[in-house]
């Protein structure tokens, strides 16, 4: 294994409680309370329910109806099965979401949220990238 993914892989399994103390910060005691003012607006909600819905159901159609030309000429529908056939069935067991925040990138306003499934399997992070009312890029990572 070279020394970069070791680095990364390192990174990844120590807990936040581990980073901030080897970083010489502080870990905080209180959590921070979800509230309304931590919610994506309705209409971004309504897209991202949209994409999951669509990768759900295995609708290719309804997927890149709302992204921008770049967003449709890279999502392949061969691209989007493959993935729709990986996360459909852990999808229609259940899931649950937590919406983490948003970023301005590039001009973009991205939007994260947490997707935890019912069948305990390893959680997700989804990442939805906006412009102009119009999706630039959806990750599943």
């Amino acid at each position: 294994m070279n020394k970069m993914a070791f680095i990364v892989a390192a990174v990844i399994t120590m807990s936040p409680l581990t980073l901030a103390v080897a970083n010489n910060v502080q870990p905080a005691n209180k959590q921070v309370k979800q509230t309304q003012s931590n919610q994506p607006e309705q209409s971004v909600q309504k897209t991202f329910t949209s994409l999951i819905n669509a990768v759900e159901q295995n609708n290719y159609n309804q997927f890149i109806s709302q992204g921008n030309a770049a967003f449709k000429e890279a999502v392949t529908k061969q691209t989007f099965t493959q993935v729709s056939g990986q996360l459909a069935p852990r999808l229609k067991k259940g899931y649950s979401l937590i919406f983490l925040g948003n970023l301005n990138q590039q001009g973009y306003q991205v939007y994260l949220w947490k997707l935890t499934f019912k069948d305990s399997g390893d959680d997700i992070l989804a990442r939805l990238s906006l412009k102009d009312g119009k999706i630039g890029g959806f990750w599943l990572n």
